[in-house]
């Protein structure tokens, strides 16, 4: 469980690093998610409601 357990502390540390920057951590600041094989769709991410940044509570 070692490898799984160093790929669980990266994300979290990933995560909470781009919390710290404001930066939506769901779609990485993106702002969108892409889905598909053969054609890609995209959606605006439900967290950030598309623009990427976090705004400070």
């Amino acid at each position: 469980m070692g490898f799984f357990d160093f790929l669980n502390r990266r994300n979290e540390k990933r995560r909470s690093e781009m919390l710290q920057n404001g930066i939506c951590p769901d779609c990485a600041g993106r702002g969108f998610y892409e889905y598909g094989f053969e054609f890609f769709h995209t959606v605006d991410c439900p967290q950030c409601g598309g623009t990427g940044e976090l705004s400070p509570d």
